[in-house]
């Protein structure tokens, strides 16, 4: 059990790692299509046609892909300073109910995300300008990155019951490695 446990871990955590290149793939885009949109603006009087949209559908990717990698290396913000004087048992209970409440959360915008992605896609959604900008693929990437962030703490919460997992910020990885 704890086997196939570790590699679907080692696994997601894969997964998780490449949602979030792709995150940083759409940041880059993002300052790539603000820069040139500026720079057609002020300079050339003529801005980019739907950069804004583009821009604004892109922060989804970058929210959500990003999301689950974080969880999976404890590196969301967390206040400490009573946790580390809590007893062990009390860690293991607070850590267990912040998983579990994460699940519920990122399920429900998973969900939402999917329906209105439906939604979106069969009534061709977009929003007007001088390129009619589809937004049906923001729904999708919303539903995507919710979805992996709601297995990864489901991860989290069977490896704390499993002891595969424990409690606090000691097990983070580096966020970058030099």
């Amino acid at each position: 059990m704890t086997d196939r446990f570790s590699i679907f871990s080692a696994r997601l955590r894969k997964v998780s790692l490449t949602f979030a290149f792709l995150s940083g793939g759409a940041m880059m885009l993002m300052m790539l299509a603000g820069s040139f949109d500026i720079i057609g603006t002020y300079v050339f009087y003529t801005p980019i046609p739907a950069a804004f949209e583009f821009i604004e559908n892109m922060g989804v990717v970058v929210a959500f892909f990003a999301i689950s990698l974080a969880q999976a290396r404890r590196a969301h913000i967390r206040v400490e300073l009573v946790y580390g004087f809590m007893p062990r048992p009390m860690q293991v209970s607070a850590d267990a109910l912040q998983f579990l409440l994460s699940m519920v959360f990122h399920g429900l915008i998973a969900w939402f995300g999917w329906r209105a992605g439906v939604r979106s896609f069969e009534q061709g959604e977009i929003a007007p300008g001088i390129i009619n900008y589809p937004l049906w693929p923001a729904r999708f990437a919303l539903f995507l990155g919710a979805s992996l962030m709601t297995v990864q703490c489901a991860v989290d919460l069977i490896g704390l019951f499993l002891g595969r997992r424990e409690p606090g910020p000691q097990d983070r990885e580096p966020v970058a490695r030099v």
